[in-house]
């Protein structure tokens, strides 16, 4: 009998229950959500933003930004309080390229108490650090005088908060979008109860279906707030256009990695022509030491990268001798020999003959005692000479060395020479280098000889180092083909003396037009690549900097044209942008 009862009663209240249930339903779906912007602004929350909390929750200091036509400012402090001794940290960089500004002259007081003032010390470039005191709790201004070489100037920054609590603000913030949440849930449960009630004393169908409707109709949104980062845009400022997500960098970060920028700004483009080219020695610029005879290697006085001047002795290489050689030396020394038995044969009669005039010298005639001792002085010296030869004979004979020595002024290049090596005659034992002045070979095809017969100006750039340039000279119109391809073989000359450009470097050579265009144009350095498309990342606050996507056009080796993605005067980063790309993925 109880199971009837109870059986009966839930089969009467299950369409009331289906009814409270569904009247129920707006006050607990999540429609639309909201977030809120720094800025104070709310906006609705966009399909791919979750919920998150503040984006400056758990900061471990404040930040306050300043600029004027030459500086930007950037200030970090902790927590302050009045009359205790305040520490904080001040980044000045140029506002165009944010380089960091240092060996700067600073003052600092504030604008609300003319006697507060802060002592000022140099931490690294662009980084001070201040020390003073607030006199009491509450926000003040910073008047910052600079005078550096770039200017004078004077910035005020605004809003440094004294007795202010870290994340205070974004806790309320929290506190109040969880409190309307279940205002807006009771609020809905109190109006489905009332409209079941409503509905259980007509019983009519039409009406029930009316409401049924109209619930599902006017679905009321639940305020759950979401934080947006900063005061990011909406809408094509956000996604169209090209521009994508921001990036967070502090400042310090920016100064350690040197994360400098530049405003684009329209100027004369030379449009390019590109042919590839191959870095070849110039003329002189490479010395090969061959071996003038066979022999052996005694002495290398030289190691691999060595820097050598012209005429410096690398090595000596001791010659070997046959046996015609060997007799011809020896019929050779015997002929000095005979030579000097003469001469010496010679000097004794020279020699007796004016010993017997100086006897008889009180009777003997004056000139024959002198043309005596003339013919005597004359022998001497032939039979020195005579000696002095067989000596170098016999020691050239005996030594049979040769000197190896430095054709040019160079680097010794690889050698596997070692003493005791045998060496035969015109084998190449050492190659110098001399990279100041190199060619450049490029490949020309026949649509390409009228820009090269122009005159036009001329650059080669590393095939894998976009950042290496140089500007070279045309210095031999085609004289060959290259049977392979049938380009016409171009010789450039170029100077190099930081030898960057190595010989057999694969390069390519631009020629510039004379004709010249008014377009934005970026420096290389700036470009990266994002998902298969070239991109740069845009300078958009102190801290913050913005992915564009752009479309580019031709490059001269140094500058590419910017077709599309960037407007004028947009500070894009043209050094660290790869620092920036790795936050950009990491983030």
């Amino acid at each position: 009998m109880l199971f009837h009862v109870i059986s009966t009663t839930i089969k009467k209240m299950r369409s009331r229950l289906f009814f409270f249930l569904v009247l129920l339903l707006p006050a607990l779906m999540q429609a639309q959500e909201q977030h809120t912007h720094a800025d104070g602004t709310t906006h609705a929350a966009h399909g791919d933003e979750a919920a998150s909390a503040p984006s400056k929750s758990g900061a471990t200091h404040f930040t306050g930004y300043a600029e004027s036509d030459k500086y930007e400012l950037t200030l970090y402090y902790p927590e302050l309080s009045a009359t205790r001794e305040a520490h904080l940290t001040l980044f000045i960089a140029d506002l165009q390229s944010n380089r960091p500004i240092e060996k700067a002259e600073i003052k600092v007081s504030t604008l609300e108490s003319t006697q507060s003032t802060f002592e000022v010390s140099l931490i690294s470039p662009g980084v001070y650090e201040l020390h003073g005191t607030f006199p009491e709790n509450k926000v003040y201004t910073l008047s910052v005088q600079i005078k550096h070489p770039n200017g004078a100037d004077l910035i005020g920054i605004k809003g440094v908060q004294v007795g202010a609590k870290l994340n205070s603000a974004d806790t309320m913030t929290a506190e109040q979008g969880h409190s309307n949440t279940w205002i807006w849930f009771l609020g809905g449960l109190l109006l489905g109860g009332m409209a079941m009630w409503f509905v259980s004393r007509r019983r009519n169908r039409v009406l029930t279906a009316v409401f049924l409707l109209a619930s599902a109709c006017l679905t009321t949104p639940n305020w759950n707030q979401v934080f947006a980062h900063g005061d990011e845009p909406h809408g094509q400022e956000a996604g169209g256009g090209g521009y994508g997500k921001r990036v967070f960098a502090p400042k310090e970060t920016q100064f350690l990695f040197e994360i400098f920028t530049q405003p684009t700004a329209i100027g004369d483009y030379h449009s390019a022509t590109s042919m590839f080219g191959t870095i070849v020695p110039a003329s002189g610029g490479l010395g090969v030491v061959v071996a003038p005879q066979s022999g052996k290697i005694i002495r290398v006085n030289v190691r691999v990268g060595q820097a050598v001047r012209a005429g410096q002795v690398l090595g000596v290489l001791q010659q070997n001798i046959g046996t015609p050689d060997q007799v011809g030396i020896a019929a050779n020394n015997a002929g000095f020999d005979l030579q000097i038995e003469t001469a010496k044969t010679r000097l004794a009669a020279t020699k007796r003959e004016l010993e017997r005039l100086k006897k008889i010298e009180d009777i003997a005639a004056g000139r024959d005692v002198q043309a005596a001792e003339a013919n005597y002085n004359l022998a001497l010296a032939e039979l020195q000479t005579l000696e002095s030869k067989t000596i170098g004979a016999i020691a050239a004979a005996n030594s049979r060395s040769i000197s190896l020595i430095a054709p040019i002024s160079g680097v010794v290049g690889a050698f596997t020479l070692t003493p005791g090596a045998e060496v035969v005659a015109g084998q190449t034992l050492l190659t110098l280098t001399n990279l100041d002045k190199v060619y450049v070979e490029a490949q020309v095809y026949d649509r390409d000889v009228p820009v090269i017969r122009a005159g036009n100006k001329f650059l080669v750039t590393c095939s894998t180092d976009d950042h290496k340039s140089a500007e070279v000279r045309l210095i031999s119109q085609a004289q060959s083909m290259n049977p392979g391809n049938q380009s016409q073989r171009v010789l450039f000359e170029m100077d190099n003396p930081k030898g960057e450009f190595k010989i057999g470097e694969f390069v390519t050579v631009k020629a510039l037009d004379n004709s010249t265009l008014r377009q934005i144009t970026v420096p290389n350095s700036a470009f990266t690549e994002i998902n298969g498309k070239t991109a740069v990342f845009l300078k958009h606050a102190p801290e913050e900097f913005e992915l564009a996507y752009v479309q580019t056009g031709e490059d001269d080796g140094t500058r590419t044209l910017i077709l599309k993605g960037i407007e004028e005067g947009k500070k894009v980063v043209v050094s660290g942008t790869y620092e920036v790309k790795m936050m950009y993925l990491n983030q």
